[in-house]
């Protein structure tokens, strides 16, 4: 019966101890809005006439508007300290984003990328298509998943 009593009391202590922790609700706040520095995937963004002979100019000031070093969110990919970490309910695929496979590919441009945490043999970039679709050049957001075959060598520590 000690014991039993003994344990209830440890298990109050916990449940008390959990509720008086408090949320700071600002830094929370910060945190999202963070997250929320973003741009859309597969959304096609017009290029204006006078960057139609140099579209990858126009497409490298709109990605230098986007904050590097930063938690950076592309879709559902968080790009942050090197790595691009996918929600656990999306499901992203390589290329040109599906609307748009019947467009010509102009031009490719590399975002960022970052090694994937629960698969480091893939690496996911945010990249930029431009594309010409029914005469109109624009530009696109999708990725691009660069994966090794085969196992991770993780080297043996030599014995002294």
């Amino acid at each position: 019966m000690k014991k039993l009593s003994y344990i209830f009391a440890l298990l109050l202590f916990v449940v008390l101890a959990c509720q008086t922790d408090t949320v700071d609700a600002e830094a929370f706040e910060n945190e999202s809005i963070e997250l929320k520095r973003s741009a859309t995937v597969g959304v096609f963004n017009p290029i204006p006439t006078k960057f139609k002979g140099n579209p990858e100019r126009y497409v490298q000031m709109q990605v230098n508007t986007i904050a590097k070093g930063d938690p950076v969110r592309y879709g559902c990919v968080t790009f942050v300290d090197g790595l691009a970490i996918i929600d656990e309910d999306c499901t992203i695929t390589s290329g040109v984003p599906e609307d748009y496979e019947d467009c010509d590919l102009k031009g490719v441009r590399i975002i960022t990328c970052g090694v994937n945490p629960y698969n480091p043999l893939c690496t996911i970039c945010a990249v930029a298509y431009i594309l010409e679709c029914d005469g109109e050049l624009g530009w696109v957001l999708g990725y691009s998943i660069i994966c090794a075959i085969g196992p991770i060598e993780i080297p043996l520590p030599i014995p002294f």
